[in-house]
């Protein structure tokens, strides 16, 4: 085989396995494009520099005051629990009707006004057993 062969073969066989990477890519990152979703994310960015703001810095009794520092930890929490707390709803009993479309859940309402840590535990829900 000659080596424009060889080189139009690698690079066919590459397109071959980079293509179906590439679809799936698109098809999983379609949701992260939606403007509820945005608009979820951005508000739970927020939630957690506003924890970072009001939580005691570990070793320390005091938050941390530093806008660039608390910025830098926020940027650190992974996608995961970013993703998690976008994902938070409010229950909806039998009977009653769902919250209107874009409306914050309590859940995170409440932290959001919380002012220290014991008010922010104050807003987690008990776990159903």
């Amino acid at each position: 085989m000659t080596f424009i062969a060889r080189t139009a073969l690698a690079r066919i066989a590459l397109a071959l396995v980079v293509a179906p990477v590439l679809v799936f890519t698109a098809a999983c990152d379609e949701e992260a494009d939606q403007p509820e979703t945005a608009q979820r994310t951005a508000m739970c960015r927020q939630l957690i520099e506003h924890i970072l703001q009001i939580a005691p810095r570990p070793g320390s009794d005091r938050p941390e005051t530093d806008p660039a520092r608390i910025k830098e930890l926020a940027a650190r929490v992974p996608i995961e629990d970013i993703d998690q707390c976008a994902a938070v709803k409010d229950p909806i009993k039998p009977g009653e009707p769902a919250p209107p479309e874009g409306q914050t859940p309590k859940v995170i309402a409440c932290m959001q006004a919380a002012t220290d840590v014991a008010a922010l535990r104050q807003c987690i829900p008990a776990q159903a057993e």
